[in-house]
């Protein structure tokens, strides 16, 4: 079977959790025999010539096919950069030439962030069997993450989709329009979306780009109506979905799988020496809330003696892993370890007593949630969507409000005079789905969508 995943960007270069997910699927399918291509984005922090848009390379034995794109400049004949981001033309002529040259008999989407939504239109126009897994809120949230500027939550836009413009606003204008606009009434905005979506007003802007906000969530709602499975990882993210009318013909819950390989449970020591090991592994961002532990750490008395490894790379958001650095203010028991290749996660992991999962939105289930439960590590996550659903309160781990630097403290003091509760939470970490498994589900799919489409025709 043919199979053609895309991903909004990929290995080498970018390596957090979508990207490893996508490589082991790929990686487990090729091993079975079935044929794969991965098609991807690559955001540039500046525009390339437009005839350098386009390459392809090998990894890992896998043929990649790959968009450059920045987000800041119109593309093929398209001068309306918000619109870009869900419907992009040139990316749609893109595909259709691919496609040409190698046509699959399923498509499987794992992210189109960087591509555009339009590729479902593609695929749609040859009849091809078409099944995603969301692996974050992009299909409802621009920015992704479900936060607002102020860092509260987000159930997504509200019916006039003055949220999104309040957001979108404050994210990319000067403070002195911020300040205006923060001073119109709801009512207000939602008269100006209505004109700009309804007025004939060109691309001229700021008109263009209030119209293409406005459009994305019916755009998005619509082509996702065309596929043909959606797999959820967590009941959280497909109630959410549903809420804001994203719904395949068929949704299936089914949790991430991981590669299982290098894990080795019973690491952790019961009591064997006074030091707690605690670890942290992502992306230093605001939203992973690593700056939660760090806080946490620090209100731990000096007589707590606990070893804090923080891996990610500081090079992706270097003010905030700067502020991470002088927030710990030297406090010896806070290492910065930088990064590591995901095939040492499990040695990596196998070095902790406990784990922490400080985000502050709501995720969508971590991998390396289900690293530390292969490795046997228990962990403490905020008390939100996805991870409070795959850790069991008391049982294999501890949940914190989100945010609440006080209660993870409190938590990990308990933790460091209770060994043999460490201990208990580690015995009862289940063992995560292997990818093989995992593969086998989306294997069964594909090949019933695909008899379903060649009993259905063109």
């Amino acid at each position: 079977m043919r199979v053609l995943l895309t991903v909004h960007q990929f290995f080498p270069d970018h390596n957090t959790g979508t990207e490893v997910l996508t490589l082991q699927v790929a990686s487990e399918l090729s091993a079975r025999g079935h044929e794969v291509r991965i098609i991807t984005g690559y955001p540039l922090k500046s525009a390339p010539a437009e005839g350098r848009r386009f390459d392809r390379y090998c990894y890992q034995g896998l043929h990649v096919d790959r968009y450059f794109h920045h987000e800041g400049a119109p593309v093929g004949g398209q001068p309306n950069i918000a619109e870009l981001e869900y419907d992009n033309h040139l990316v749609e002529n893109w595909l259709r030439g691919l496609l040409s040259e190698w046509p699959p008999d399923v498509v499987h989407f794992f992210h189109l962030k960087n591509l555009s939504v339009s590729a479902i239109d593609v695929y749609r126009e040859h009849g091809l069997p078409m099944v995603l897994t969301p692996t974050d809120f992009w299909l409802v949230c621009p920015t992704t993450q479900l936060l607002l500027p102020d860092g509260s939550l987000c159930r997504g836009p509200d019916r006039r989709g003055v949220n999104c413009l309040r957001h979108a606003i404050e994210n990319t204008q000067t403070a002195y329009l911020r300040r205006v606009f923060a001073l119109m009434p709801d009512s207000l905005l939602a008269g100006a979306i209505r004109a700009c979506s309804t007025v004939v007003t060109g691309d001229v802007a700021p008109f263009s780009w209030v119209r293409a906000l406005s459009q994305r969530g019916d755009f998005i709602r619509q082509r996702v109506s065309l596929l043909d499975q959606m797999f959820v990882p967590t009941r959280f993210m497909g109630h959410l979905f549903e809420a804001n009318g994203l719904t395949a013909k068929q949704v299936t819950h089914s949790r991430f799988g991981i590669d299982l390989d290098g894990f080795r449970r019973g690491a952790v020591r019961r009591g064997t020496e006074p030091r707690l090991r605690i670890g942290f592994i992502g992306s230093l961002a605001r939203w992973k809330g690593a700056h939660v532990l760090v806080d946490a750490v620090r209100r731990l008395p000096p007589a707590i003696d606990v070893d804090v490894q923080i891996f990610g790379d500081p090079g992706v958001y270097p003010d905030y892993a700067n502020g991470l650095v002088e927030r710990a203010a030297g406090d010896a028991r806070i290492r910065f370890c930088g990064s590591f290749p995901n095939s040492r996660i499990g040695e990596v992991l196998s070095t902790f007593d406990v784990f922490v999962v400080p985000s502050l939105w709501y995720e969508n289930t971590p991998l390396v949630i289900y690293s530390s439960q292969a490795a046997g590590c228990p962990v403490l996550a905020s008390d939100l969507g996805g991870m409070s659903e795959v850790i069991r309160e008391g049982l294999d781990g501890l949940l914190f409000p989100p945010g609440d630097s006080t209660a993870l403290a409190a938590h990990l003091e308990r933790l460091w005079h209770d060994r043999d509760l460490v201990a208990v939470l580690a015995d009862n970490a289940p063992s995560p789905k292997s990818i093989a498994v995992y593969v086998d589900e989306l294997t069964i799919a594909y090949e019933e969508l695909v008899d379903r489409h060649a009993v259905a025709g063109p």
